[in-house]
């Protein structure tokens, strides 16, 4: 898994197995923002929401897939955007599919996906969106240090996604599940990400 520079990587050892001890059982380290997690309001907002405050409505909901993939990597302007999306209605996710799970493993990964700035950003707020989910490893480019652009997206109590993938799979809206920890005071933590369309006769196909 992507490992945000600064950040310790995850450990995991093995504390029992069946063979020695009848039982298997392992310790699990890491840190909650690595990987495919949620950023809460909590995680740079004083007093914002923690993950345990969050409905299960903003969970679980319709999701909206803006295919930037033909703009450079970096951040995108509202011009740029807004015609890519039209179909963003109040209430969904919207998962920026930059195509940089191509980058997977490597340096580019961390230099090579597209998000919202600062206008756009608010823009999309302004539709009542409930959240935002990117195919890379924040919404700021790595090397920030101030972080204005989360301070756009928890400051307005919306949720953020990081190190999607298959975004390239799914069509231009699904159904979207996003299932993190519940733990209490939570500002952030690792999730499962699934999202679910459906055929032209109401059938599910992914």
């Amino acid at each position: 898994m992507p490992v945000y520079p600064g950040i310790a990587a995850p450990s995991f050892t093995e504390l029992a197995t069946v063979a020695a001890d009848g039982y298997a059982m392992t310790e699990h380290r890491l840190w909650n923002h690595t990987g495919t997690h949620i950023d809460a309001p909590a995680h740079q907002i004083l007093g914002g929401a923690t993950l345990d405050e969050i409905e299960l409505d903003r969970l679980v909901g319709p999701a909206a897939v803006v295919d930037v993939s033909r703009l450079p990597p970096g951040p995108i302007g509202w011009a740029e955007l807004e015609p890519l999306a039209r179909h963003v209605t109040a209430g969904d996710w919207v998962l920026v599919y930059s195509d940089n799970g191509r980058n997977w493993g490597s340096d580019a990964y961390w230099t090579g996906w597209s998000y919202p700035d600062a206008d756009a950003a608010r823009a999309l707020i302004d539709r009542g969106i409930s959240g935002v989910g990117f195919d890379g490893p924040s919404p700021d480019p790595v090397d920030s240090t101030e972080f204005p652009l989360h301070r756009v997206w928890l400051g307005a109590g919306r949720l953020i996604l990081e190190n999607l993938t298959n975004l390239d799979l799914l069509p231009s809206r699904v159904d979207l599940v996003v299932a993190p920890m519940k733990v209490r005071g939570a500002n952030g933590g690792p999730t499962r990400v699934f999202a679910l369309s459906y055929d032209g006769e109401g059938g599910r196909n992914g």
